[in-house]
């Protein structure tokens, strides 16, 4: 197996039998019509070579990135140990801060909530 990850990782590959996924339709919870297409919920089995080749990837980028420093100090997702909390507490950090200076904050906050369904 680590001959064929190292060939794909060599070569710059993906084999396309590991791109494929079953998919399963799962009714959503409460819902009894199921004529709708939107009262299922898609469930994607993939393939566990890919799983595993995706991990090595990732885990290599992350490296190269993180020990290279080119991950911007302000962003908070997706990151190891970083969560929203923390975003939250640098932007509070930040208005204290410019209120201390006297200085005027501008604060724009959007509710993009429907537009990461799929995350």
């Amino acid at each position: 197996m680590t001959a064929i990850y190292n060939g794909c990782l060599r070569k710059g590959t993906f084999p396309q039998r590991w791109k494929k996924a079953l998919v399963i339709p799962i009714t959503k919870p409460g819902k009894t019509e199921i004529e709708e297409a939107s009262k299922f919920r898609p469930i994607s089995l993939l393939d566990t070579g890919g799983k595993v080749l995706e991990k090595l990837l990732i885990n290599r980028i992350n490296h190269n990135v993180y020990s290279w420093g080119h991950m911007n100090e302000n962003q908070f997702g997706f990151r190891p140990q970083k969560s929203t909390i923390d975003a939250a507490m640098v932007v509070k950090e930040f208005v204290q801060d410019s209120l201390a200076e006297v200085e005027v904050i501008a604060l724009v906050c959007l509710d993009v909530q429907g537009a990461f369904d799929a995350a």
